[in-house]
């Protein structure tokens, strides 16, 4: 893989980096009270949130919603976003998993 230069920007993922900028803004003092890991998976024009929780209540859904809904006018009515959540024990995430995490909660030592 080659990676961008100043000299050479022409190779940067603009599209993934601009959502994920866009996500980052939209999650603005929404972050879920029980997130473990938030992210959002880029497949051209879908977007797909992704949420790990310790357990899910209804603030907690609101503020998914909440970010889904700040998202969606962030990045206007062309592009698709969707939204999955999970309740897990502790964050799982891999580098391979195509999430680009704007978050992820302390693992505790």
């Amino acid at each position: 893989m080659s990676l961008p230069t100043p000299e050479d920007p022409g190779r940067t993922p603009v599209w993934e980096n601009y959502v994920v900028a866009q996500v980052a803004q939209a999650s603005l003092g929404q972050i879920p009270e029980h997130a473990l890991a938030v992210g959002v998976e880029v497949e051209g024009p879908r977007l797909r949130l992704r949420f790990q929780l310790s357990e899910a209540t209804e603030g907690d859904r609101a503020d998914m919603d909440d970010i889904v809904s700040e998202l969606e006018s962030l990045v206007g009515k062309d592009v698709e976003v969707a939204s999955f959540h999970e309740v897990l024990d502790q964050r799982a995430i891999s580098p391979t998993d195509g999430v680009r995490r704007i978050f992820l909660a302390r693992v505790a030592a």
